[in-house]
C-alpha cells in the first residue's frame, strides 16, 4: 500500500522504471512498468551527511538529466535528498527551506531549484514531558500571529514557550537554488509579497506559498499560490525578474484571490507554460515571451499537476478530486468494493486535452470559448437563482454562527416531509439521527428555514474548519491532512528530529501561519474592516494537541509554540472548550449562556455583529454509560439539546429581534446520503427567516460566508464568497418574535443532569462565579425581555 503519494513520481525516459515517493514511509518505491511489480524501495530514513536521520517525509522528486540520480525533498526534515541509482544508497544531502514542497533540475543537472511552502520551524513548549500532558502542556496558544510574544517568545503559566523568529526568514515561503555538486544552496529568493507588505490596499496575512517550480535552463517559473502569480527568475544571476498575475477578467473580481496555481509544465519548445488552477478547476495557458495569460482550460476538480507529451500535443492534468463523491447512500445506491465513506469513494481522475498550436487564430478563439466555460463553471459570470438582499437587512445587527461535526442532510432531516413551499427533498430510512433523536434541529427547521441543496466543500475537518472561516484549503493542507489524518505517523515527540512533522495539519481544526491566505480568513477580514466579533471554541486545535477526559476548562493541552491567527487570539474565550468528545455539549452552552448573560445582557456590553459558537458533540465517540452517554446517538442528542438552548436563550433576549442564526457542520464525512456525500445541514434561524420553508438554491459552506459579509456590511474576502450563492431567499420581511422553547431530549437516549457541569473557578470563567444554573439564567433573560417590553409599551 503507498501512504501519501500526491506529487512524487518520475519515470525513466524509456518509460521502463517508475520512481514514486512513499510519503509517510519516508522511502521511495521502485516499480518495473513492464511487469508492474515493485522491484525496489529506497530508505532514506538512514545516516547520510553527517547525522541520522528519522521520521521522513518524502514528496516531490526529478531524476538528473543523465539518468544517474534521483533527488527527492523531505518536507519532515527540510532537506533535498540525493540518491545514486547504481548504488541505490543516499549520497547527497542539502539544506532547504521549511517544508520543501516541488523541485525542478536545470538541463544541465548542476542546480536544483526548490520551492518552501512554510513559514515557521515549531518547537516544544520547554519543559514538555509526553509523560505528563497536563502539567507540561498549554491550556490555549501562547500567543496570536505577528505579535512581539510569537516572534520573541513568552512564558505561559510558568512554562516557557519558545519564539518564531521573523516570518519573512529566508527560509520562509521561498525558492532556494541548490547546486548539486556542493550540496549547498547559492541563492534564496521570495517570490511574493512579505507577510505584512501591502497588496491591493490590505497587508498581506500569509506568504505566497511558492510550491511548484519548473525550468528550461534560462529561467524558473514559480507557482505562487496564496498570490495567485507566476514568478520568473533568471537561472543566470539567480534574481526575480518577472511575476505574471493570474487574474479574473472581471474588475469586481480581479483583486480577489482564489485561483491557487499549483502545478506547472512548459510545451517541449518553452513556449508555453500550462498552470494547474486549483481553485478554479482550469488549466492556465501562459505565453513565456509575453508573459502573458492567454486563457484557461476547463478540468476536473481541484488540478494538481500537469504535465505536457514529448512532441506538445497533449496534455495531462491530475485532478485530485476528480467528479466529487456523488451519492453514498439511497434506495438507488450500490456500495462497490470501496464502501460508503466519502474519502474512499471520491477518485481523482487525469485529464488529457489535445493542445492546438496557441499562436494560429483559430486556436486563440477556441481558448476565448474554454476560458468562458471556466468563468461560467465557477460562478464568475452572474446567475440568476441569486437572490436580491432583502429589507430586513437593515433590521438585522447580529450574526450568530453555530458550527457542528460531520454529519450529512439525510441522517438528520431526512425524515422531515412537508414543509410550507414543498416537501424536503430526504430519505427517512436514512435518518438514524432523525426526530427522536434529534427534536430541535426538526422543531427548528420547521420553524424557521432550512435548505436541501447545501453542500460542504470539504471532506473531513481539517480542510472543513478552515472552509467555515472563509479559507480555501491550499496545496500544503491538501496534501499533509491526507497524510497525517487518523494520526497515519504524524506527529512526533523527539524535538531534535524531522521538525516538520511538528507543523503537519493533521485532522485539525485551527489555521497554522503556512496556510494563511494572502488576505487571510474572516477573522482578519472582520478585524480590516472594523466589524467586532466574539469566538467561542474555534481555531485552536493545533497537531499534536491532546484532548483526554480532565482537560478542562478548553478541553486541550497543547505541546507545541503554533500561533493563533491574531485578532483570533484577543477575542476568543479562554474558558470555551474546542473539540474534545469527553465534554458534553451542555457545558459548551453552560458557558456560552453565562458570558452571553453577564457580558451583553447585564455587563453593558453591547453584543458584536459576529459571534462564532462551536458545538461539536454531534461528531459521536464510543459510548461512555458512565459519563452520560450509553450510545452514540445520545451524544447527537446531547449536541441538538444545547442548540436547542442557545436559540431559546438568545431568542428570549433583546437581541433577537436583530439577530440571524447560521447552523451548519463542518464536513459531512460520517453519514450517508442519497444526492450526495457532500450534502450537510444548513439552518437559518432568525425573526427574519421565512417559516417552516426549504430552500433549493444550491448552496455551499462559503454561501454563508457571503451572507455574513452582506449582513455585517464587509465586502467580499476572495473569489469563493464573491461568486458564491447567497442566503435571502431563506429570509422574509415580516417578521415572526415569538421566542423559541428548546424540547426536552429523551431520557432514554440523553439525560442532561448525567453529563458533567462545569464548576471551574472565577478565574477560569473571566471573573464569574461558578456557571449558575442554566434554567434560573433563562428566567434572567425572559423577565428581561419582558421588562423591556413593558417599558416600550408604557
Amino acid at each position: 500500500v503507498l501512504k501519501a503519494v500526491f506529487m512524487g513520481l518520475a519515470i525513466t525516459p524509456d518509460n521502463r522504471t517508475l520512481y514514486a515517493a512513499g510519503g509517510n514511509e519516508g522511502n521511495i518505491l521502485i516499480f518495473d512498468l513492464q511487469t508492474m511489480t515493485r522491484t525496489a524501495t529506497l530508505d532514506l530514513n538512514v545516516a547520510a551527511g553527517g547525522r541520522n536521520w528519522k521520521d521522513s517525509y518524502i514528496g516531490d522528486l526529478k531524476l538528473s538529466p543523465d539518468g544517474k540520480m534521483l533527488w527527492a525533498v523531505d518536507q519532515a526534515n527540510f532537506r533535498l535528498v540525493g540518491v545514486d541509482l547504481a548504488t541505490k544508497s543516499v549520497t547527497k544531502v542539502a539544506p532547504t527551506g521549511r517544508y520543501p514542497f516541488g523541485v525542478a533540475l536545470t538541463p544541465d543537472g548542476k542546480t536544483a531549484y526548490v520551492a518552501n511552502v512554510g513559514m515557521y520551524q515549531y518547537a516544544f513548549v520547554e519543559g514538555y514531558n509526553k509523560e505528563k500532558v497536563k502539567e507540561t502542556e498549554l491550556a490555549f496558544p501562547p500567543f496570536g500571529q505577528g505579535s512581539k510574544e510569537a516572534q520573541e517568545g513568552t512564558t505561559v503559566d510558568g512554562k516557557r514557550v519558545p519564539g518564531l523568529g521573523d516570518p519573512n526568514a529566508p527560509e520562509s515561503f521561498s525558492v532556494w537554488a541548490i547546486d548539486l555538486a556542493s550540496a549547498e544552496p547559492v541563492a534564496k529568493l521570495k517570490t511574493g509579497p512579505l507577510v505584512g507588505e501591502v497588496v491591493e490596499a490590505i497587508p498581506a496575512v500569509g506568504g505566497s506559498s511558492p510550491n511548484s517550480v519548473v525550468t528550461d535552463g534560462k529561467r524558473v517559473y514559480v507557482a505562487n499560490n496564496h498570490s495567485d502569480t507566476i514568478a520568473v527568475i533568471d537561472v543566470a544571476t539567480n534574481s526575480l525578474i518577472g511575476q505574471i498575475p493570474l487574474r479574473i477578467p472581471d474588475a469586481r473580481l480581479g483583486k480577489l484571490r482564489g485561483i491557487m496555481p499549483f502545478g506547472v509544465a512548459l510545451s517541449p519548445d518553452n513556449r508555453f507554460l500550462y498552470v494547474a488552477e486549483s481553485g478554479i478547476n482550469a488549466v492556465a495557458v501562459i505565453d513565456t515571451k509575453q508573459q502573458t495569460v492567454l486563457g484557461h482550460l476547463p478540468v476536473g476538480w481541484f488540478p494538481s499537476k500537469v504535465a505536457v507529451a514529448p512532441d506538445g500535443k497533449r496534455l495531462y492534468v491530475t485532478n485530485a478530486k476528480g467528479y466529487g463523491s456523488g451519492p453514498n447512500g439511497g434506495p438507488q445506491f450500490v456500495p462497490g468494493p470501496e464502501g460508503t465513506y466519502v474519502g474512499s469513494i471520491q477518485k481523482g481522475v487525469v485529464s488529457l486535452i489535445d493542445l492546438p498550436d496557441f499562436t494560429t487564430d483559430v486556436a486563440q478563439r477556441q481558448l476565448q470559448t474554454w476560458s468562458r466555460q471556466v468563468l461560467e463553471n465557477n460562478g464568475f459570470i452572474a446567475r440568476p437563482t441569486t437572490a436580491q438582499m432583502p429589507v430586513c437587512n437593515a433590521q438585522i445587527k447580529h450574526v450568530i454562527f453555530i458550527t457542528k461535526e460531520n454529519r450529512t442532510y439525510d441522517e438528520v432531516f431526512g425524515d422531515l416531509g412537508k414543509m410550507s413551499n414543498r416537501a424536503a427533498n430526504g430519505v427517512p430510512a436514512l435518518a438514524r439521527y432523525g426526530e427522536k433523536v434529534t427534536p430541535n434541529h426538526h422543531a427548528l427547521a420547521h420553524r424557521f428555514a432550512l435548505s436541501d441543496n447545501f453542500y460542504v466543500d470539504s471532506d473531513v475537518s481539517a480542510d472543513g474548519h478552515r472552509w467555515l472561516v472563509g479559507v480555501a484549503p491550499d496545496e500544503f493542507v491538501e496534501t499533509s491532512w491526507a497524510a497525517s489524518y487518523g494520526d497515519q505517523r504524524n506527529f512526533r515527540y523527539e524535538s531534535d528530529t524531522a521538525p516538520g512533522r511538528l507543523g503537519f495539519t493533521e485532522s485539525n481544526l485551527a489555521l497554522a501561519p503556512e496556510d494563511y491566505p494572502e488576505a487571510g480568513s474572516i477573522w482578519e477580514h472582520l478585524y480590516r474592516n472594523k466589524v467586532e466579533f466574539y469566538n467561542y471554541g474555534e481555531g485552536f486545535e493545533f497537531a499534536g494537541i491532546s484532548e483526554d477526559a480532565d482537560m478542562e476548562p478548553t478541553g486541550a493541552r497543547l505541546p507545541v509554540n503554533v500561533p493563533m491567527p491574531g485578532p483570533l487570539f484577543e477575542r476568543t474565550h479562554r474558558s470555551f472548550p474546542t473539540y474534545n468528545m469527553n465534554i458534553s455539549d451542555q457545558y459548551r452552552a453552560d458557558v456560552f449562556a453565562q458570558d452571553f448573560t453577564t457580558r451583553y445582557v447585564d455587563g453593558g456590553e453591547e453584543l458584536p455583529p459576529f459571534i462564532n459558537l462551536y458545538l461539536p458533540d454531534d461528531h459521536t465517540a464510543g459510548p461512555k454509560p458512565e459519563q452520560g452517554w450509553p450510545t452514540r446517538e445520545s451524544y447527537v442528542a446531547d449536541n441538538d439539546l444545547a442548540l436547542g438552548r442557545v436559540v431559546e436563550l438568545i431568542s428570549h433576549s433583546k437581541y433577537w429581534a436583530s439577530t440571524a442564526i447560521f447552523v451548519t457542520e463542518d464536513d459531512a464525512q460520517d453519514g450517508v446520503d442519497h444526492v450526495d456525500a457532500h450534502r450537510s445541514l444548513l439552518l437559518v434561524i432568525s425573526p427574519w427567516a421565512k417559516r417552516n420553508y426549504v430552500s433549493g438554491n444550491h448552496t455551499s459552506m462559503m454561501s454563508i460566508i457571503k451572507t455574513i459579509n452582506l449582513l455585517v456590511g464587509a465586502p467580499a474576502l476572495n473569489l469563493y464568497d464573491a461568486a458564491a450563492t447567497n442566503l435571502f431567499d431563506m429570509f422574509t420581511n415580516t417578521p415572526d418574535m415569538t421566542p423559541y422553547m428548546a424540547q426536552p431530549s429523551d431520557p432514554a437516549l440523553f439525560d442532561p443532569a448525567k453529563v458533567k457541569r462545569g464548576n471551574f473557578t472565577a478565574e477560569e470563567l473571566h471573573g464569574g462565579d461558578k456557571i449558575d444554573d442554566p434554567a434560573d439564567l433563562l428566567k434572567h433573560h425572559r423577565e428581561a425581555l419582558e421588562k423591556e417590553k413593558s417599558a416600550e409599551v408604557h
